[in-house]
């Protein structure tokens, strides 16, 4: 009896056929894509089979723990991560300083590229990426400007705040910090982006206070989606959802002020009479977008809602550790304390006054220091090869950062694990360090705030 060659073979046959076209398919499309000539070691490779979905997720649990095994497998070299982000090359401080005003190194584009710019949503990230920097121009010259005029009101705001979240007993009790110190911080920021008119807005601080855990929260879990089919992935992410809604919110809250503002000045310029003139971020934005030629295409919403994304929980967060670090070492409180009072009190709320307060802005820095923002920091993309000075070259479309190692070097700071508020402080008193001992300066032995010219913009307003 004659069979066909097929309906001969044993069902091993089709498993290895099986095996040697489709697994070597789908090991092309998931494995990390290797550049060219590269010679920077993958310090935590995809297993086979699984490609990087599994690694991915892996990161985004255990980031720390995969950072801390790298830098010992290659301490004071770059290396390459799988991340949720994709492949990125970390390299080590020694790099900050070369690159950190490199033109061709761009912070706008990894941030678009990295929290899905153009899906409805995420218009924040649009903003961020902008050419003509908007936000950030508004960050480093407008709040920067004004902060002698809005010191007394966010005096008055801080005190609400503080009130409202802590009380007026002397008596010790209970109190949940992170809440706290979100809804101080919230209100306090409010004042000088919105004005006095909303800084008490209870539906607007809850979007302020909500926007930024949900915005993370839905940008990792739409990373674990295929670039490809993110754009219809969205819509059905709960998470996702959420922003959309809050953007609709912030609508109905913030477009009702601006109107009224846009009315007051119609009616001034039919009347002759001077322009009204509000201290906040509403107003410098407007200005600074005119200046540029782009008033257009901005929306004062997102703007807020962009603010609330890149400060609100930033600065929480460094509140928040100093006031831990200041708990666990009270014999510290009273020092700090006195410096306040004494400053204050020979020279009221000024710009100069708090400059003065050298000693809170060392405890401040020394908190950064003990725990950053992130571990990471200067997010760049590459548009063109460069080459750096070690001869390695960074291609095209390359994603990198920067290791904020130092922070805990020992060949740095001295008993780094101890926390001193003094640290800082003391260095200002050294030839050639007062400078960068300041809670606002940046270097690559600390970048809190990062370092070059993207480093954080609103830090000056922040420390303040």
């Amino acid at each position: 009896m004659i069979t066909s060659y097929a309906a001969s073979q044993p069902l091993s046959f089709y498993v290895a056929i099986f095996i040697f076209t489709l697994v070597p398919w789908a090991i092309r499309f998931s494995w990390p894509k290797l550049r060219k000539g590269s010679v920077v070691p993958l310090a935590n490779p995809p297993e086979l089979l699984f490609g990087t979905g599994k690694t991915r997720r892996s990161f985004v649990k255990l980031s720390r723990e995969i950072l801390a095994k790298a830098r010992n497998l290659f301490p004071d070299e770059p290396f390459r991560l799988i991340t949720d982000w994709g492949e990125v090359l970390i390299l080590p401080p020694e790099f900050a300083d070369e690159i950190r005003n490199d033109p061709r190194l761009s912070f706008s584009k990894a941030a678009m590229q990295d929290n899905h710019a153009g899906i409805p949503g995420f218009e924040t990230v649009a903003l961020v990426g902008r050419e003509d920097q908007l936000i950030q121009k508004v960050a480093r010259k407008q709040l920067t400007k004004h902060l002698s005029a809005v010191i007394e009101p966010l005096s008055r705001e801080s005190t609400l705040a503080v009130s409202l979240n802590f009380g007026e007993s002397t008596e010790w009790r209970p109190i949940r910090l992170k809440p706290a110190i979100l809804d101080i911080i919230a209100r306090i920021s409010s004042r000088i982006y919105l004005g006095d008119q909303l800084c008490r807005n209870e539906a607007w601080l809850k979007i302020t206070k909500t926007y930024t855990t949900n915005f993370y929260t839905a940008s990792t879990n739409l990373r674990m989606f295929p670039r490809s089919i993110r754009p219809l992935a969205h819509w059905f992410l709960p998470e996702c959802r959420k922003l959309r809604q809050e953007r609709k919110d912030a609508v109905g809250i913030i477009t009702p002020l601006i109107e009224r503002r846009r009315e007051l000045r119609r009616a001034a310029i039919a009347a002759g009479q001077p322009l009204p003139v509000f201290h906040d971020a509403i107003d410098w934005s407007e200005q600074e977008a005119e200046a540029a030629g782009s008033g257009s295409a901005f929306d004062p919403v997102i703007f807020q809602l962009t603010l609330s994304l890149l400060a609100i929980h930033t600065t929480y967060d460094l509140l928040q550790q100093t006031m831990i670090d200041l708990g666990r070492h009270p014999e510290y409180i009273e020092p700090l304390r006195q410096e306040v009072v004494q400053l204050l009190r020979e020279e009221g709320w000024k710009k100069t006054t708090l400059f003065k307060m050298k000693l809170l802005d060392s405890a401040i820095k020394e908190s950064q220091r003990m725990k950053p923002g992130s571990i990471v920091t200067m997010r760049r993309y590459v548009t063109e090869d460069i080459t750096l000075s070690s001869g390695l070259t960074l291609q095209k479309g390359t994603r990198l950062n920067v290791d904020n190692r130092r922070l805990d070097d020992p060949k740095i700071y001295e008993n780094p694990e101890v926390y001193n508020p003094y640290r800082f402080y003391d260095m200002r008193s050294e030839a050639g360090k007062d400078h960068g001992a300041q809670l606002v300066s940046t270097g690559s032995n600390h970048m809190g705030f990062g370092h070059g010219q993207h480093s954080c913009p609103g830090r000056f307003f922040a420390a303040n």
